[in-house]
């Protein structure tokens, strides 16, 4: 526990207040439910902070805005030139948009809601963890400005937990930017939308009627702060516990208005949501692998009730601090350049955007950095690397060894200061016993998963889905060793005596190319990334660098080795998909057939499951969907694949010079098997070998 103080964030440390109510900086707000009636605490009266200048209005009256907004009414007229529609019809299309899209919060609902979801809490979790802090800093800005609630997503409970923290502390309830795919459940649609969710498409495409009744919707609530505004920054959810890259639509229609001058300020809040045990774990591992998801309806909620028997952990749930717009684009853009411009013609300046592609991705980096991380993700992630097996002694020893480290970077580990490491990891291996178990020899080896009805009985993917199961919960700390690691894998491949810290970082921008789509990198940050990844392994891990060189020898050690290891997996994936990629027939003309990027990742996973049957490589991790997807469009973005498109639909096929110099480069970090070129038939899931490389 003492090594926790490290983290710059973290304000007490107290081993006697760990796996207490009090823990750090965090409060458990599940134990008062477990002592006091559910029915009085949801029926209580709350006093609640307001916006110093919100004006009450209705639900049918934030419609009415919308309506008689200069945005839409202009949409409308677009609409009327272009399509000859007459303009009863489009405003028909534009009500039916709006009561599509509007939630109805009702307190009643609420209330009822409340009721039913602690009951559903305190059967799923042990604790759930909430920074004090950061909720009053919470409750100060509502009173002064427009909030913006930017949370993390890593599971459906997370805009559940959200508004349950808020009732919790008796904050506003936050309207939430929800998928179209829930509305769709029955009762449980209508309760989400009466609790708050407003109800948007994944994609709008250029329909400027859905973008203007979306923008006016979104930016009337803000202006106005009838509720904190909540949406994922991310824009989906994680399937693999890492965050994703961040998007800039919805983050664009909210702060126009500070941009635009009708606000003067708006606070955007980062939230961290750490789980111990994730709910939807093996359901993201058969969609990693290509099974699709179930789709969301009320009945499969009912027959996934048998969870509310199971464990799932602790939650923590981090407020970052407050970023004020305001504050953060002083001296970066000019707001006076949109006076003579009619002020509901969406458009930002270039600066405007850059601004908010550097705010997103800062937002995505805080999440990561107050994410809290749990024993069982150490664990993971030795287990990783000892699929077949490793001894409990070995295993705390390397465990306690990755915990030294995490704690070096900054991570913060959950980690009792009161427990010996042997009761801490057999504690989470005990949570996580659906995936590994305690042999006689005291030996942690992996268990078999039970194959849902839905899916292939193919053992080659039942053992990717277990082991993808485990890597899960390794990501949850990828993060944190990804740019030492970055460093780590020229260093633990070069066969020199030296290696010049100019060819280090040239290596060094070249995966961090390749990485960007798995990882999060602020653009423009690569070099103070490069320098300060190095500082560390030479203070902490024991490079030696002399005369502006790495000294080979003497710096390829155990700290190399491991933090390569993690991340092998993924520049394996885009190996394999360069090798498929080389494989495409080419057409009449001599150029590579396109195809569909969703048929080249499919043909790529053939290739991979082909290249395991047969022994040539190892990790099964090289099956994930999202693993070759990202490889996929890390290429593009590196110009080794080209994109047209055909009927609106998008096609890619390889630039072959420039894609063959990217896959010499990734055999450089890699072992990789001699294989001869390959064309894979999707259609007939067959692998045809062609006789000549």
């Amino acid at each position: 526990m003492e090594e926790q103080s490290r983290n710059v964030w973290i304000k007490q440390d107290d081993p006697k207040l760990v796996s207490s109510r009090h823990k750090d900086i965090f409060e458990d707000i599940l134990e008062d439910r477990r002592h006091t009636s559910d029915v009085g605490w949801s029926l209580r009266t709350r006093d609640v902070p307001t916006y110093k200048n919100n004006k009450p209005r209705t639900i049918d009256q934030v419609k009415e805005h919308v309506m008689a907004s200069d945005r839409v009414k202009y949409a409308v007229e677009q609409v009327c030139m272009e399509s000859g529609m007459p303009a009863d019809e489009v405003w028909g299309q534009t009500k039916e948009i709006l009561e599509e899209m509007s939630h109805n919060l009702k307190i009643g609902a609420i209330r009822g809601f409340a009721m039913f979801l602690v009951k559903v809490l305190k059967a799923l979790f042990k604790r759930i963890y909430v920074n004090e802090e950061g909720i009053q800093k919470v409750r100060t800005m509502i009173k002064e400005y427009p909030v913006l609630l930017t949370p993390s997503h890593r599971s459906y409970f997370d805009f559940l937990l959200m508004s349950f923290v808020f009732y919790h502390y008796d904050l506003p309830l936050p309207i939430i930017a929800a998928a179209m795919d829930f509305m769709g459940m029955k009762f449980f649609g209508w309760l989400l939308r009466n609790s708050g969710a407003f109800y948007i498409r994944r994609s709008f495409g250029d329909d400027q009627l859905y973008w203007a009744v979306f923008t006016e919707y979104v930016q009337t609530q803000i202006c106005n702060s009838d509720h904190p505004l909540e949406f994922y920054v991310e824009g989906t959810r994680s399937r693999t516990a890492k965050s994703y890259c961040p998007k800039f639509g919805m983050l664009s229609a909210s702060l126009e208005p500070y941009f635009k001058a009708h606000i003067p300020d708006i606070m955007v809040i980062p939230v961290s949501i750490s789980y111990d045990k994730i709910l939807e774990e093996k359901l993201y591992a058969y969609e990693l692998l290509g099974v699709p998801k179930p789709k969301e309806s009320t009945s499969a909620l009912f027959k996934a009730r048998n969870i509310l028997s199971e464990d799932f952990g602790n939650v923590h749930i981090h407020f970052g601090d407050p970023l004020s717009i305001r504050e953060y684009s002083v001296g970066k853009v000019d707001r006076s350049i949109h006076n003579l411009a009619p002020r509901y013609i969406a458009s930002l300046s270039a600066q405007e955007t850059d601004l908010l592609k550097s705010l997103a991705y800062d937002l995505v980096l805080l999440h990561l950095k107050h994410m809290v991380i749990s024993p069982w993700s150490m664990t993971a992630a030795v287990m990783v690397q000892n699929k077949d097996g490793i001894p409990m002694r070995q295993l705390v020893r390397e465990v306690e060894w990755l915990k030294r480290h995490a704690l070096n970077l900054g991570a913060y580990i959950d980690w009792p200061g009161n427990e010996s490491s042997d009761t801490v990891v057999r504690s989470t291996l005990q949570l996580h016993k659906n995936i590994v178990t305690i042999n006689k020899d005291d030996v942690i080896e992996l268990v078999s998963m039970d194959v849902p009805s839905h899916v292939s009985e193919d053992q080659l993917m039942q053992s990717a889905a277990q082991h993808l199961m485990l890597s899960i919960y390794r990501n949850q700390l990828m993060h944190i060793f990804v740019r030492v690691a970055m460093v780590s894998l020229s260093i633990n491949v070069c066969t020199q005596d030296t290696l010049p810290l100019d060819d280090l970082y040239n290596k060094y921008v070249f995966l961090e190319h390749l990485l960007n789509r798995d990882f999060i990198f602020h653009p423009g940050h690569t070099k103070l990334d490069f320098e300060h990844s190095l500082l560390t392994l030479t203070h902490n891990c024991g490079v030696v660098i002399k005369d502006n060189a790495i000294l080979i020898k003497s710096s390829t050690n155990k700290y190399t080795t491991f933090f390569s290891q993690m991340f092998e997996p993924f520049l394996l994936g885009y190996w394999i998909m360069c090798r498929c990629l080389l494989s495409l027939h080419t057409d009449v003309h001599g150029k590579p057939k396109a195809k569909t990027p969703k048929v080249i990742a499919k043909e790529a996973q053939m290739l991979s499951a082909r290249l395991l049957r047969e022994g040539a490589v190892k990790h099964l991790e090289v099956l994930s969907l999202d693993i070759l997807n990202n490889g996929l469009h890390a290429l593009f973005h590196m110009n080794a694949v080209s994109k047209e498109k055909r009927d609106g639909q998008a096609y890619m096929y390889p630039n072959t010079i420039v894609l063959t110099n990217v896959c010499e480069q990734l055999e450089k970090f890699l072992d990789v098997p001699q294989i001869p070129m390959t064309s894979i038939l999707v259609e007939s899931k067959t692998v045809v070998i062609n006789a000549k490389l």
